[in-house]
């Protein structure tokens, strides 16, 4: 379930994108880091771009790291739930998440978490000896997947395998939010 890459352990994974799944730990990092704050770090962003380009070749995805595409793998850190804070100022406490995440999309820290990352991150939680798993809480805040805590707020997901271990759904349940308020008039 883990590989190693530039010496840290990493867990790869495709479920809708590939993906590279390394504890915020083992970069060094506070798992609740901020965008701006991996943006302004001396070194996160290379060191993590030469591990998503070593995992991307170890994937198949080419056969060497200058060939790898910036969109893929996408990486991520994860970490246990823990107190911290989102974009808006706001503190999340560790009973509100299964897991954290601070995912990096096409080089740039993403401010909330990619749909196709929170798929994988919900199948590689189930996956024994992950990076994933190993960092999510064993009691969901929700019966119906894992809720990740992201830089924005919060996602629940799940993921569902058959009897030979073979993923058959991943699941990302959203909820309505209000997108306009208004009057309309009509004859």
């Amino acid at each position: 379930m883990v590989d190693a890459f530039d010496d840290v352990v990493a867990t790869c994974i495709d479920v809708g994108n590939p993906c590279v799944f390394v504890r915020a730990a083992d970069m060094g990092v506070a798992g609740g880091i901020l965008p701006d704050a991996i943006e302004a770090h001396p070194d996160l962003l290379s060191r993590l771009d030469r591990i998503r380009r070593k995992a991307g070749v170890a994937m198949g995805l080419a056969n060497n790291e200058e060939s790898i595409p910036g969109s893929i793998p996408k990486i991520a850190i994860v970490s246990a739930p823990h107190p911290h804070m989102l974009l808006s100022g706001q503190e999340v406490d560790d009973s509100s998440t299964d897991l954290v995440v601070r995912a990096i999309s096409v080089g740039q820290p993403h401010r909330a978490v990619p749909v196709t990352v929170a798929m994988a991150l919900a199948a590689a939680s189930k996956l024994k000896g992950s990076t994933v798993h190993d960092c999510t809480s064993d009691n969901p805040v929700d019966q119906d997947g894992i809720t990740i805590g992201h830089s924005s707020g919060r996602l629940l997901v799940s993921a569902q395998f058959d009897q030979d271990g073979s993923i058959t759904a991943a699941t990302v349940f959203r909820t309505a939010r209000r997108l306009m308020e208004g009057k309309i008039f009509w004859k």
